[in-house]
C-alpha cells in the first residue's frame, strides 16, 4: 500500500517486491476490491486516512 500510495506504478512495485507485473496487477485488484474502492487513489486516501501509511 505505501508504494501505491507513493505513486509507484505496477512494473515498480514488482521490482521492489521481486514479483511479477501480473503478480502486482492481480495483488492490487484483490486490495482494491476488499477495500470496496475502484481505484489506486481512493485506496491510498482511505490508507492515509486509517493511519495505515506511517510517517
Amino acid at each position: 500500500m505505501q508504494l501505491i500510495a507513493a505513486g509507484h506504478g505496477t512494473a515498480s512495485i514488482g521490482e521492489e517486491l521481486h514479483v511479477s507485473e501480473r503478480t502486482v496487477k492481480q495483488m492490487t485488484a484483490s486490495l482494491l476490491r476488499k477495500l470496496r474502492v475502484t481505484s489506486r487513489t481512493e485506496a491510498a486516501a482511505l490508507a492515509g486516512h486509517a493511519g495505515l501509511l506511517g510517517t
